[in-house]
């Protein structure tokens, strides 16, 4: 008993061994400069009694709160100066909104006082700016304008 154990236990280690080789890890460099936008939306919470019906506190509806796009078609995006503009209604609060980024980079960070991508904010400042890094290092510092109309 103690032997088919030990023979288990020597299994167990050598099996371990061996799969702890090096990994194979995609190089997304190969792609070259990735660190474009392709559309900016602006978004707001809507908060709806009835969207999570299945769940339920005390025996009443939970709440439940989803992404309502607010800015009207794509945003217009201007790969050579790195500037993307996205149209608002005018009638639209942007002091409770948010703004998403849809890209192919590796990463999104905002610089300076530039919100949170994906955080409800104040943006009636109207203009943020975002560096957008490439899986080869290239970044481009990208500027988001908002338009009310």
């Amino acid at each position: 008993m103690k032997k088919n154990i030990l023979y288990l236990v020597v299994l167990m280690f050598a099996g371990l061994l061996f799969s702890c080789e090096p990994r194979i890890d995609f190089d997304e460099g190969q792609w070259g400069d990735t660190a474009f936008i392709t559309n900016v939306g602006i978004f707001t919470l809507q908060v709806d009694e009835h969207q999570l019906q299945e769940y339920y506190e005390n025996g009443t509806l939970t709440p439940a709160r989803r992404r309502l796009f607010i800015s009207t078609g794509n945003a217009t995006i201007d790969n050579e100066n790195f500037i993307a503009t996205v149209t608002v209604p005018a009638n639209q609060d942007i002091t409770r909104a948010g703004i998403v980024i849809f890209h192919q980079s590796v990463r999104v960070e905002p610089v300076g006082s530039s919100p949170v991508a994906g955080i409800i904010t104040d943006l009636s400042a109207k203009e943020f700016v975002y560096k957008l890094v490439s899986a080869d290092g290239t970044t481009h510092d990208w500027t988001i304008e908002i338009v009310q109309q």
